[in-house]
């Protein structure tokens, strides 16, 4: 009897751990494929000291093209990262075997050869090792999912830490690592998670179920708090969050204020209470204008940065009150429309052009916050906030562009602001 009460103690020891190194909450299930959705899951088992997670994962997706397609392209983001790998093998399409090729400029392009008809669903599976950096608190993985595919061709466009981890069609996601739920989440456009370097907190508000990752239970708590307050004040500007679920960690990206993948957040709780609050809001926001809706972050990245900046100036606003707002936009945002930039920095401009992070930021976070909040100026702000919900609405789980924001302009306010908009993207 005493060995079988030290057996169940063992057991029930072993589930606290892995609860506690991987941070799955209450409320956090792994979801199941859906009839007409794509789906990707991975079912991972974690080595700690050697950094390296290694299982299976599937893939099931259609081809909702018109056309017959001669390879399938994955992208394998962790590959472009110092101190990381991903490499796959035993690819499988529908059980049979096929031939697959990485390409030598670029790892994080994977093509497989195999015919896909349309509207053929298939299943691809595949085993994969992952090596995430070595790196103090949380990590963050990105496994493989589909390139995304538009105006007749793959698009494999060379990875750009500014533009972020993910582009592609949205489909639903979940992983598992070590039999515990690190991610599930309906119209992910990347397959990121993070593995935890300490505590893990969780809380639920407006109907979002939050968890922390954190070295220690204050910083987590922290993260909640900001979260929290993020949400709400997004809430009652207009912006609803669009995700059940919401994973906030404390680590250090390619990008100083934070980075928003599906259903993640990552960022550095190593800021006053009002600096993180600003960052958490706004990255919450561009997982709205970024993530649930996507646009190209290469090409238009201001369609999710400079919208991203503008609501979170509205949700300061419902925190703070006016007279802080306008002392905020014209003190900190409107300078920014005022610095010389070599040519081609300008708001509407591809990342290419951007010399780093901070240019990228001042020119897409200030003076195109800036130019849109002039925007609400102009229209009123009850048009401007029904602009921003109907483009979310209309757009959602789809892929946007210029034009579907202009069109949100125009329904919301009964004029055509496409001239404003051309003036400012060129300043």
């Amino acid at each position: 009897m005493k060995k079988i009460f030290f057996f169940i103690a063992v057991l029930l020891l072993a589930a606290c751990a892995a609860v506690w190194v991987f941070g799955a909450p209450e409320g956090i299930e792994p979801i199941e494929p859906m009839e007409g959705r794509d789906y990707a899951c991975a079912s991972l088992t974690y080595d700690e000291g050697l950094r390296l997670l290694s299982g299976t994962q599937t893939i099931i997706a259609a081809n909702r093209s018109d056309e017959m397609l001669e390879e399938i392209v994955l992208r394998l983001p962790m590959n472009a990262l110092d101190g990381a790998s991903c490499s796959i093998s035993g690819v499988h399409v529908n059980g049979m075997r096929r031939d697959f090729l990485q390409d030598q400029d670029d790892e994080t392009i994977l093509t497989i050869q195999c015919g896909w008809q349309p509207e053929e669903c298939i299943e691809i599976s595949f085993s994969l090792m992952v090596k995430h950096p070595a790196q103090e608190g949380t990590s963050v993985v990105t496994l493989p999912y589909l390139a995304m595919r538009e105006n007749g061709a793959w698009r494999t466009d060379a990875y750009d830490g500014l533009a972020g981890m993910g582009y592609a069609h949205a489909f639903d996601a979940c992983v598992i690592v070590d039999g515990v739920c690190a991610a599930s989440l309906r119209g992910a456009r990347d397959m990121s998670f993070a593995l935890p370097g300490g505590a893990v907190r969780g809380a639920e508000v407006s109907g979002v179920h939050i968890r922390a990752l954190a070295g220690n239970a204050g910083t987590a708590g922290a993260l909640i708090r900001s979260a929290k307050a993020a949400i709400q004040s997004l809430n009652e500007a207009g912006i609803a969050y669009p995700y059940d679920v919401l994973t906030v960690a404390d680590g250090q990206t390619r990008r100083a204020d934070g980075e928003a993948c599906s259903g993640l957040i990552v960022l550095s709780a190593d800021a006053d209470g009002e600096t993180l609050l600003r960052r958490m809001t706004r990255l919450i926001a561009q997982q709205t204008f970024g993530v649930f809706v996507e646009s190209d972050p290469w090409n238009s990245p201001w369609l999710s940065e400079s919208l991203a900046s503008a609501a979170e100036m509205l949700a300061y606003e419902k925190r703070k009150g006016t007279a802080a707002y306008e002392a905020r936009l014209y003190e900190e945002m409107e300078i920014a429309s005022r610095v010389t930039r070599p040519h081609g920095v300008n708001i509407g401009a591809g990342t290419a052009h951007f010399g780093g992070d901070a240019e990228m930021t001042q020119v897409l976070r200030d003076a195109g916050g800036a130019m849109l909040l002039g925007l609400r100026e102009a229209m009123g702000g009850e048009a401007f906030v029904t602009a921003l919900s109907l483009y979310a609405e209309d757009c959602g789980g789809g892929v946007a562009v210029q034009a579907d924001f202009e069109r949100a302009l125009k329904t919301a306010s009964g004029a055509d602001w496409s001239g404003y908009l051309a003036d400012g993207l060129s300043y």
